[in-house]
C-alpha cells in the first residue's frame, strides 16, 4: 500500500525530487522570451515543483471529470468532410469544363440537359463520361436527359439491379360471361 501512496505523491509532484540544476541552465533551455513563473519571481526549485504538481493535478481533474476515453481533443477549424451535390442545367458545351472540375473536387454532379440541343447534349455527356472514367468515377442516367456523375469516393447503387418485368401470360381471349351466339342459338332452337 505504501508503494501506491509513493506513486500518488510522485504523480502529484509532492514527493521531494533531486535538486534541480541551477536556474541559469533551466532558463537557457526555454525558448527565448518564455520563462516559468517561479523563475521570474525568484521562487526557486520549490516553486517549480509546486507549479508542476498543480498543473498535473489540474490535468488529472480535467480528465477524471469526463468519461473513460474522453481525452480526445478536436482540432479547431477542422470539420468532418462533407459531401456536396451540384445540380447543373448547362446551356452549352463550354460549361462542361466546370463539371469536370467539380468531379475533381470530389463533388457529385447532376446534369439536366433538357435546355441543350440534342446533338450538343450527346457530345457533353460523352465528354463528361470520359472525364468521369478517367478519375474512376461513376455515371448513371436517372431520367430523360438527366445524368448523375460521381467521383470515385461515391458509389452509385440502385435498390434492385434487375429490371422488374411485368408478368407475361400467353395471349388468349377472355372467357365470355354469356354463351357464344352459336351455342345460344342452338339452345334456343331446342326449346
Amino acid at each position: 500500500m505504501e508503494g501506491q501512496d509513493d506513486y500518488q505523491l510522485l504523480y502529484e509532484g509532492r514527493r521531494s525530487q533531486p535538486a534541480a540544476p541551477p536556474e541559469e541552465e533551466e532558463v537557457s533551455t526555454l525558448p527565448r522570451g518564455r520563462r516559468q513563473r517561479g523563475v521570474e519571481a525568484g521562487e526557486g526549485s520549490a516553486g517549480r515543483e509546486e507549479s508542476r504538481g498543480h498543473r498535473r493535478s489540474q490535468h488529472r481533474d480535467r480528465s477524471a471529470g469526463g468519461s473513460m476515453g474522453s481525452n480526445v481533443i478536436g482540432l479547431p477549424g477542422v470539420n468532418p468532410p462533407t459531401s456536396e451535390v451540384v445540380v447543373m442545367e448547362p446551356r452549352s458545351f463550354d460549361e462542361m469544363a466546370q463539371v469536370i472540375q467539380y468531379l475533381r473536387e470530389r463533388k457529385t454532379v447532376i446534369m439536366n440537359l433538357t435546355l441543350m440541343d440534342p446533338a450538343e447534349a450527346q457530345r457533353s455527356v460523352d465528354f463528361v463520361a470520359g472525364g468521369t472514367y478517367a478519375i474512376d468515377g461513376h455515371q448513371e442516367r436517372i431520367g430523360e436527359n438527366i445524368f448523375l456523375f460521381t467521383p470515385s469516393t461515391v458509389m452509385v447503387s440502385t435498390p434492385s439491379s434487375q429490371v422488374v418485368q411485368p408478368l407475361q401470360r400467353p395471349l388468349q381471349s377472355p372467357t365470355p360471361l354469356w354463351p357464344s351466339t352459336y351455342e345460344h342459338l342452338q339452345a334456343v332452337g331446342q326449346h
